[in-house]
């Protein structure tokens, strides 16, 4: 079948960097779905973006839909035909009325009768025609967060739609969509290129915008991106600072990338590095330059669609902005230090936490207490019990201060610097900073155990504070960022082996909003509460590759001590595929299946009348002293348990447990509640796939 390339370019106002790549993403997803429900085949999908374009581009695209093969269900196989096989009338009638021979009529078993259908084919139309109908579609189908209409239209679009390319190989696929009809002609630069630009046909897009000074392909917009920071940075002796973040947005907000390098004084310098960055790249996305031992020069680096022969003019305009942007925070940071960072608490009382919660202060204030409680509860001594309720006391001060409030992804930084000026301990500082990690997916944790405590506290505060008020995440809404603050805590307590009841702190945190005068129903909310850090704590154990029926078995009981349920689900992993842990499997089973937990485990040993049902108490009694000396090793604990399956089966295959005598049955009931305790002490064995492991 004859193919062609189809090239179809959206033509906008400047983009958000974000909606670009959300456009690159779904144009490629929803092209291929609308080419598999049309039946068009093609080789490849490529899409492109830049701030004021969304391309696509498709390989080899054929010429013609694919036949569509329709079947129609007719009469029953014993009303179409008689028993020698003839037609009847019935099948004749049908087969004329869907226009194909009564011969070609087949015969498919459905939901166990026979019945005679009719295979139709319907050739496919030219593909020309089709996309004239689907592309304005296409266009149509993609969705942003926010969205404009412009003009007297009606569409709605990320930004003002201003041209549309529409070629299939050197022909333009002619529609239009509100008011703007497609042509083959595109735009460059705005200021450098010749516009417009004429597209002879698909294959030579990228190639046509490269000459009107566009790089449409965004990888290699990026390449180029990285290649003139490298030029620009190469005499400094030093590197550019690249984040991510700021590059993807560079990267969606230039079309033809040249770096300039900019320089300011030395005296910025002497501020924070976390100020100067943030300065630089808040806005302005430029790239600071370190040194080899990572201190910050005097220089940043900034990407612009500019001529190379404006570079000086356009330097100078970088400097004046950064020089501004410069001071500002020289004079925030000198304003803010000049008083104590304590200065600023009380004021916190002038600032909202939740309207039903309270305010800041009172958020303060329950995180030391929580802190205080943790603390204690680690065993720690006095010193550092103090430097966890003084970094809590000051954990929220910096939000009041003029720097913060210019910059507020500096909170928690700028807490840190501030209490080094005021002379606070260090574990302080520091502890005030790692208070807020992890702030994101995949973000470092903290690493002191003052940030610990005073991280895993104020989490805990506002998940208890957010659940109590009702406002309890639902789907993808998370307003409170409540399931990456339940993650962290899961990730602090198990990463750094810190033993705490999670139960008692959600109790105290539940507690301490009561005791400020919050009305809501204790149980329910605590339930509530421990259901949802289970949630966090799953996650969190399916990302540490544990799978997934080890989760659920380790999981869904008490997550009272997170460190011991995930050693028991490393201990269970790690035995998934052994002959002990079939063992368990079976003996788990037969004692589940007729336990009745309501009678309890206390054993009347005057009641056991066989040899096997002694026999298993033996055994079971051997067996539990054997799991309190084996403590954490919990495979050796399996292994324990294992021993129990031959007592089991002896048992079951010894005496009947549902006898008449009331109280022998309810002894024999309870000998296996008694069993299956001690298998819970490890994980719910019912959730093991034996399959999986």
């Amino acid at each position: 079948m004859s193919k062609r390339d189809l090239l179809l370019e959206i033509g906008t106002e400047e983009l958000p960097p974000a909606s670009v790549e959300i456009g690159i993403k779904q144009l490629r997803e929803k092209a291929s779905a609308l080419f598999a429900r049309y039946r068009l085949g093609f080789e490849d999908i490529k899409t492109y973006g830049a701030p004021r374009r969304l391309a696509l581009f498709a390989v080899g695209l054929n010429e013609q839909q694919a036949k569509a093969v329709y079947e129609v269900k007719g009469p029953a196989k014993k009303v179409a035909y008689t028993e020698d096989g003839a037609p009847t009338r019935a099948a004749l009638g049908f087969a004329k009325s869907q226009g194909v021979e009564v011969e070609s009529l087949v015969v498919k078993i459905v939901e166990g009768g026979e019945y005679v259908y009719a295979i139709k084919e319907e050739e496919g139309m030219r593909t020309n025609e089709v996309l004239a109908t689907i592309l304005p579609e296409l266009i149509l189908s993609l969705s942003f967060p926010k969205t404009m209409r412009w003009g007297s239209g009606e569409i709605r679009f990320a930004r003002p739609i201003r041209w549309i390319v529409s070629l299939f190989g050197d022909e333009v696929i002619s529609f239009t969509l509100d008011g703007i009809k497609s042509d083959r002609y595109s735009m460059g630069q705005r200021f450098l290129a010749e516009n417009p630009i004429k597209i002879q046909k698909p294959a030579d897009y990228l190639s046509d915008m490269e000459k009107g000074k566009v790089i449409a392909d965004q990888d290699r917009r990026a390449a180029l991106i990285e290649k003139e920071i490298e030029r620009a940075v190469k005499d400094t002796g030093g590197r550019a600072v690249v984040h991510k973040h700021t590059f993807d947005e560079v990267l969606q907000l230039v079309e033809y990338p040249h770096a300039i390098r900019g320089s300011f004084s030395e005296e910025f310098v002497a501020l924070p590095r976390d100020v100067l960055i943030t300065a630089m790249e808040s806005h302005q996305r430029y790239f600071p330059v370190e040194d080899i031992n990572g201190k910050l020069l005097p220089n940043f680096i900034v990407i612009h669609n500019g001529s190379p022969e404006f570079d000086e003019i356009i330097r100078k305009g970088h400097e004046r902005v950064i020089r501004a942007r410069l001071s500002d925070a020289k004079f925030f940071f000198e304003y803010d230090s000049a008083k104590p960072l304590s200065s600023y608490v009380e004021k916190l009382n002038e600032v909202v936490f939740q309207a039903k919660l309270g305010t800041v202060l009172q958020k303060t204030q329950r995180a030391m207490k929580l802190s205080e409680a943790i603390a204690k509860e680690m065993g720690l001594p006095q010193s550092e019990l103090d430097y966890a309720v003084r970094t809590a006391y000051l954990s929220k001060a910096d939000l009041l201060t003029e720097m913060v409030g210019e910059f507020p992804t500096l909170q928690g930084v700028m807490g840190m610097e501030y209490a080094r000026t005021s002379g606070e301990p260090e574990q302080v500082a520091v502890g005030i900073f790692e208070h807020y990690l992890p702030r994101f997916a995949g973000d470092i944790l903290p690493k002191t155990i003052i940030g610990q405590i005073v991280s895993i506290a104020d989490k805990i505060d506002s998940i208890a504070g957010i659940i109590a008020a009702g406002l309890i995440p639902t789907g993808s809404e998370d307003p409170y960022a409540l399931r990456r603050q339940a993650y962290g805590i899961v990730s602090i307590i198990i990463e750094n082996d810190i033993v705490i009841s999670v139960k008692s702190l959600i109790s105290l945190a539940l507690n301490l909003y009561k005791e400020q005068g919050v009305e809501f129903d204790f149980a329910p909310v605590a339930d509530l509460i421990e259901d949802f850090i289970r949630g966090r704590l799953r996650a969190y154990l399916l990302a540490q590759k544990l799978p997934s029926d080890v989760v659920a078995a380790v999981g869904s009981s008490s997550i009272d001590n997170l460190v011991d349920i995930k050693a028991r689900g490393d201990a269970l992993a790690e035995m998934l595929k052994s002959r002990e842990l079939a063992d368990i499997l079976v003996a788990y089973t037969r004692c589940k299946n007729l336990a009745k937990p309501d009678l309890g485990i206390q054993v009347d040993e005057s009641l056991l009348k066989e040899a096997v049902e002694k026999g298993l108490y033996e055994s079971a009694t051997k067996v539990q002293k054997d799991l309190e000396e084996a403590g954490q090793n919990y495979v050796m604990s399996i292994e324990v348990l294992a021993s129990l399956r031959k007592p089991v089966d002896a048992f079951f295959d010894g005496v009947l447990v549902m006898v008449e005598d009331e109280a022998i049955r309810n002894n024999r009931l309870k000998l296996l509640n008694y069993c299956l305790e001690l298998f819970q002490r490890i994980a719910d064995f019912s959730e093991i796939n034996p399959l999986e492991g």
